[in-house]
């Protein structure tokens, strides 16, 4: 039996709204670097073969699978992206800026149109995407792990459960919206089987999402940012054992709280104290606390802007909570990470600000906090 685990590249600078010079060296972002080293984490056994495409941030996500296991064999393959508008009109373009390029591209419906010089056809695309069945089923590898990109993916899984007979105009459309609905968010994909007596491959369901703004479960986000919230989890048996039972739902969330209370009353040997972060600097700690008391309803929360990009997957809510300016990112219509936030006294958070002032603070919120926020984020 041959497996194949199809993963999307990191998230992009360009999915982050960047503009970007051409479509084959867009870097990782911060967060893509993380999810890379998630997926790298998630294996327990060494590939047997490791693909990556030509373009940089698949190599860049692949890389850290590789240092995992660096005596895997390890090949590049044509399998970037759809490249469908013309390089050199796109260059340092946003995908903002681009939206309407793609849009008339898309409403032609000519899969034999090609854009410019350095772009692809749809029938070129598809073709490229067939080739690497063929490739993949002929390999003698039979654990493999590709790293590609998110339209690739969906041409490769659209043609094992749809299996067009011809690709025209009506197939390109269809294509299209199945792309759409079916989105890949970065470092997700899907998992292909074949059997040796079987003449066609087999899709998987969706592999799980690894997501480093994930906040439910396991919080591996939080194993890779947040050393002191790995401290308030090993402490929370100890609470529990000192009189201070926490709830079944998400006990890390409430042990800082009991940890405060355990200072004042027990004053037990068992739960040692968290640092509080200086007054010049604002933390993650104290953002998650201002979105916690929104989702309670002791704050009220206003949108101020909204933009999006990657055509309809992603974009950013900026968000005023009584002072508190708030930058919120959106994938896939699903509560992202939070970016930045300037508070009501002047003091700035950002995700990217490093040691434990740059723990995400959606991560940081429980399983309901999120659901909640996210409910009412959308309901601006």
């Amino acid at each position: 039996m041959k497996h194949v685990r199809l993963i999307r590249h990191g998230e992009s600078a360009a999915n982050a709204g960047k503009a970007s010079l051409d479509h084959s060296s867009i870097p990782l972002t911060p967060k893509g670097v993380e999810q890379a080293r998630l997926v790298a984490g998630s294996f327990v056994q060494a590939p047997g073969l490791i693909v990556t495409s030509p373009f940089s941030r698949a190599q860049a996500t692949a890389m850290h699978t590789l240092a995992a296991f660096p005596s895997a064999p390890f090949e590049i393959w044509p399998i970037h992206e759809f490249t469908y508008l013309e390089p050199a009109r796109c260059f340092n373009t946003t995908v903002a800026q681009r939206r309407d390029w793609v849009e008339r591209y898309w409403a032609k419906s000519d899969p034999a149109f090609t854009d410019g010089e350095g772009a692809e056809s749809f029938l070129d695309f598809i073709s490229r995407a067939k080739s690497f069945l063929d490739r993949l089923a002929v390999h003698p590898a039979h654990d493999i792990v590709v790293f590609s990109h998110g339209q690739l993916i969906n041409a490769v899984a659209w043609l094992i459960k749809r299996n067009p007979l011809t690709i025209d105009g009506q197939a390109m459309t269809e294509w299209r919206e199945y792309e759409i609905t079916n989105h890949v968010p970065n470092c997700c994909g899907y998992k292909l089987t074949k059997h040796p007596e079987d003449a066609g491959w087999r899709l998987s369901p969706r592999e799980p999402r690894i997501d480093v703004a994930q906040c439910v479960p396991g919080r591996a986000y939080q194993a890779v940012r947040d050393p002191e919230r790995l401290l308030i989890e090993e402490r929370a048996e100890a609470l529990s054992a000192a009189g201070y039972p926490l709830p079944v739902d998400d006990p890390a969330m409430y042990a800082e709280q009991r940890l405060e209370e355990a200072r004042a009353a027990a004053r037990s040997s068992q739960v040692s104290s968290v640092s509080n972060s200086t007054a010049a600097e604002l933390s993650a700690r104290e953002v998650c606390q201002v979105l916690r008391e929104v989702t309670f309803e002791r704050r009220m929360m206003t949108k101020v802007s909204q933009a999006s990009w990657d055509e309809i997957y992603a974009g950013y809510f900026v968000v005023s909570v009584e002072g508190w300016r708030i930058s919120i990112y959106n994938d896939c219509d699903t509560l992202g990470y939070c970016e930045e936030c300037i508070s009501s006294d002047g003091r700035r958070w950002s995700f990217d600000s490093g040691d434990r002032f740059g723990t995400d603070p959606i991560a940081l919120l429980s399983t309901w906090e999120h659901q909640t926020l996210e409910r009412l984020l959308k309901a601006l």
